[in-house]
């Protein structure tokens, strides 16, 4: 990808995952749409508006280079920055203990644009070329993994609804 379309891709992404947050107040959201939207105001939602962005970017590439190999790239960037998004919500959650939405929005736009400039540099890369079908079976875990916590999450803080925390 071109600087230009990194931009781009960036933009409509964070927009994309941005959007999904407020797909649950929608008049026609109902308990499927909750396996991929996010549904509480957590460090999980978060997640879950970087994974799914990522992998509608991995979808496009793939079908638009008739390539599967190109969706693995996207779903690692995505997968690969959920730590940082944890790791940096609990580094001020620490200090302040309630949410900030300046903070999260600035760690969600954070982890959107390093996770595509990682998809970006790991398109190349052999190991993930090569490790296509094991890269496949994680998105595949993501997917599954991620519905599945939205209603049988734990009792951990990270599945926490902070807006009422």
């Amino acid at each position: 990808m071109t600087r230009k379309e990194t931009i781009i891709t960036t933009v409509l992404l964070i927009l994309i995952g941005t959007g999904m947050h407020f797909v649950h107040h929608a008049p026609f959201f109902n308990h499927f749409l909750g396996y991929i939207f996010p549904i509480t105001e957590s460090v999980m939602a978060h997640m879950k508006m970087v994974f799914y962005p990522m992998l509608l970017l991995g979808i496009y590439l793939a079908i638009r280079h008739g390539d599967i190999r190109e969706l693995c790239a996207p779903v690692l960037g995505g997968i690969a920055v959920m730590p940082l998004i944890v790791a940096a919500f609990f580094a001020y959650w620490v200090f302040v203990r309630h949410e900030i939405m300046a903070i999260d929005v600035v760690i969600y736009i954070a982890a959107m644009v390093l996770a595509v400039l990682l998809a970006k540099r790991w398109r190349e890369k052999a190991c993930v070329r090569r490790w296509w079908p094991l890269w496949l079976v994680v998105a595949l875990f993501g997917i599954v993994l991620t519905g599945f916590l939205t209603y049988h999450a734990p009792d951990w803080i990270v599945f926490a609804d902070m807006g009422h925390a």
